[in-house]
């Protein structure tokens, strides 16, 4: 069985691209696919930098995504 979704809240993961990095915080500023922006706890992730793109949920950075 495959969840595209999670299973406590519902929402799908989201692909952003870093913007910015405040490491000293442990936050990124992301932009979606249509330009939105959002402030996302990068702490999970071992080195976070501009350009990277990042599967975020609930405004939390779960893993970096290869390009394609």
């Amino acid at each position: 069985m495959t969840l595209d979704r999670c299973i406590t809240c519902g929402d799908e993961g989201v692909p952003m691209r870093v913007v910015r990095v405040d490491a000293a915080r442990g936050l990124a500023l992301c932009e979606d696919g249509e330009g939105a922006r959002a402030s996302v706890e990068v702490g999970l992730l071992a080195q976070v930098a501009p350009g990277d793109t990042v599967l975020v949920h609930a405004g939390c950075a779960l893993g970096r995504l290869e390009a394609a």
